[in-house]
């Protein structure tokens, strides 16, 4: 019985010895975590492909179709900022140089990224600098693009979505007497007004059960929120020059509010 024992003690030591061995990297030949590996090996791919990001953009004011036509997947699709849908020989086809009097660049922004097996996705914020006729003008645009893996180890275009990012607006001076003509309550429905209120030479508005936020005039008959971009509030006057309705206009698409008081 002492024997076995001893026997077993020797066995576990030896095991416990083996595991140590095994847990230690041995000199020269260091332990592979293949989590950090992988890691590494998708940060070098989105940074190679963030490279050709560039290079596509730094191919539009020249006109190189060249360089859209070798990152182009084929059958990829392209969806610009006027929300039309391209093909990739319809996009190549619309790649000209820009015209004389125009000089532009386009680079690349804040990136995020998604990476799966064979999938990248980088969806960035990029600076238009365009010079018309000696006016500069600066745009921004959001663009998602994904990058897939293809049969031949290429990774190319496959699809794109650019956005538009509009600047704030600048208001105009207007009499802001004329402000007096905006004041009120307008009522979608019985519960739901919008009340108009103004302050010295500034104008806010509030909808029910929401925070007031401040007008300015885009023109005369037209206001905006400040801060935001999208909608105009188009007041609509009858024959005597009365402010009668409020047209809560969106992508062109009207919301009648009647003023009731």
């Amino acid at each position: 019985m002492r024997l076995f024992s001893l026997t077993v003690k020797r066995l576990t030591l030896v095991i416990a010895f083996a595991a140590l061995l095994n847990s230690v990297p041995i000199a020269g030949k260091p332990r592979t975590n293949k989590s950090a590996t992988k890691r590494v090996a998708d940060n070098e791919i989105v940074e190679r492909l963030k490279k050709a990001t560039q290079e596509l953009l730094d191919a539009i004011a020249p006109g190189n179709k060249a360089v859209w036509q070798q990152y182009l997947a084929e059958g990829s699709i392209y969806a610009d900022e006027e929300g039309r849908v391209l093909t990739k020989s319809e996009l190549i086809k619309e790649l000209n140089p820009l015209p004389t009097g125009y000089v532009g660049s386009i680079k690349i922004g804040d990136t995020k990224t998604l990476v799966q097996d064979g999938v990248v996705v980088l969806s960035h914020r990029d600076r238009e600098e365009l010079e018309l006729y000696g006016q500069q003008i600066v745009t921004y645009y959001q663009m998602t693009n994904t990058w897939a893996k293809q049969p031949d180890g290429q990774w190319r275009l496959v699809s794109t979505q650019v956005m538009a990012v509009p600047n704030e607006r600048k208001p105009v001076v207007i009499n802001p007497k004329i402000f007096d003509d905006y004041t009120g309550q307008y009522e979608l429905t019985p519960e739901v007004k919008y009340v108009i209120s103004r302050e010295g030479d500034k104008l806010f508005g509030q909808r029910t059960g929401r925070a007031r936020e401040e007008l300015l005039p885009l023109c005369s008959d037209i206001l905006y929120r400040k801060g935001v971009w999208r909608g105009e509030k188009v007041f609509e006057r009858d024959g005597q020059g009365k402010v009668i309705r409020m047209l809560d206009r969106r992508e062109n698409n009207d919301l009648v509010w009647r003023k009731t008081k």
